[in-house]
């Protein structure tokens, strides 16, 4: 089982309101490390975990990690995934409150339905059916 998934972002107010608006995810923790520049949060919507790192002196994510399949051809983490009920029904939520997309809803073939956007940094996020 995994126990959290980390990310860095630049803001940890714009970062921790996106997932909660979009996706229902709770703060639960918040804590700077003023030795190092660091504020860190943990992130939970029932069983997931998300643990942010906000660094004053940060490196943007590169370009090309920003495109799919750019990125899926360098080696290293490329995405984590949420699972949705209904994806016609969160895709539509999703545009609507402005999210940005990086496709539109694919069929894999089993028949699940996904599609991925964009956090705030640019980091990708698949949106995925949950399973039958």
């Amino acid at each position: 089982m995994i126990g959290h998934i980390a990310l860095s972002v630049s803001n940890l107010g714009i970062s921790v309101e996106f997932y909660r608006r979009n996706f229902g995810f709770q703060l639960i923790e918040e804590y700077p490390i003023e030795s190092s520049g660091l504020k860190i949060c943990i992130l939970k919507k029932e069983n997931s975990a998300l643990e942010f790192f906000e660094f004053k002196d940060y490196n943007a994510l590169p370009q090309y990690r920003k495109n799919l399949d750019s990125d899926l051809r360098t080696v290293g983490v490329k995405h984590f995934s949420i699972e949705v009920g209904n994806i016609q029904d969160t895709y539509l939520e999703l545009k609507k409150s402005g999210v940005e997309f990086a496709g539109d809803i694919c069929t894999f073939e089993d028949g699940r339905k996904y599609f991925f956007v964009k956090d705030p940094d640019g980091i990708l996020i698949e949106i995925m059916e949950e399973g039958k």
